[in-house]
């Protein structure tokens, strides 16, 4: 004799994501779409401010530049974070993916651009 399966839940104890994967997916694949417009968005300042692109310019627009740059690819980044974080904390089993690549992408960002500029102050 089998033994009974269980009776599945009710959907009102189902874990639900309400679309957190979903929304955190599409974050990371916007991820690449956001690095080229942080790259924009640096230049663009630095135009703004009256100075060529390419050219010498003092460190507080560097700064400002970098700034401008870090939070446009860090937008999508900290979306998948939170999204993946979401549904990690509503029981979604595959929540670390989205995490890990936003939470990755982001810190490898803003370390890059970290190290970009002190290897241009020395």
């Amino acid at each position: 004799m089998r033994p009974a399966r269980p009776a599945p839940r009710p959907p009102e104890q189902r874990p639900k994501d309400d679309g957190d994967i979903t929304r955190a997916w599409i974050a990371v694949a916007f991820i690449p779409v956001f690095f080229f417009l942080a790259i924009a968005a640096g230049e663009a300042v630095i135009s703004a401010l009256g100075y060529p692109v390419g050219a010498d310019y003092p460190g507080w627009v560097a700064l400002l530049s970098d700034l401008a740059a870090l939070a446009v690819a860090l937008a999508p980044c900290v979306t998948a974070v939170f999204y993946g974080l979401r549904a990690r904390r509503a029981r979604a089993r595959n929540a670390a993916g989205p995490l890990l690549c936003g939470a990755v992408a982001g810190a490898a960002f803003a370390v890059l651009t970290v190290v970009s500029e002190v290897g241009n102050l020395v």
